[in-house]
């Protein structure tokens, strides 16, 4: 009877040692070129963020813009932002860019910080794509 208790407590620790792991994994996929990639993103207002990390697929566009897909719930958002900034402390292991919305070429005020792995080879495209807005404006 001791025994069964011993390998359910077992069971139970594993899964929710498995639960939290998971649920500290960066999500995280590029492709070759570097222009799509998929990692965690966060809203912000305010200067603070909003929410926990959610996994969202990004598509770097021929002008400079990111297209954005996250999921909320089952259904699928796409909108359309414009790469801002870097920040200059972010935390460990990680690269922080930040991104402004457009809606038909105008900002809005929804800013969004994209949680990007240190290690990352979309780190060049991005930091490139900065630099080109540096020089245009």
């Amino acid at each position: 009877m001791r025994v069964q208790y011993l390998w359910l407590v077992l069971l139970l620790g594993v899964m929710g040692g498995m639960w939290w792991v998971g649920y500290r994994m960066e999500p995280h996929w590029v492709s070759r070129d570097g222009a799509r990639f998929m990692c965690g993103t966060q809203e912000f207002f305010h200067g603070s963020l909003a929410g926990h990390p959610r996994e969202t697929h990004v598509a770097l566009m021929a002008d400079d813009t990111l297209h954005i897909t996250h999921k909320q719930m089952l259904r699928r958002h796409r909108s359309h932002w414009a790469l801002i900034g870097k920040s200059p402390d972010p935390p460990k292991n990680l690269e922080i860019y930040v991104a402004q919305q457009t809606v038909d070429g105008v900002a809005k005020a929804s800013m969004l910080a994209l949680r990007i792995p240190k290690k990352s080879s979309c780190i060049a495209v991005l930091d490139a794509v900065l630099e080109r807005a540096d020089h245009k404006g």
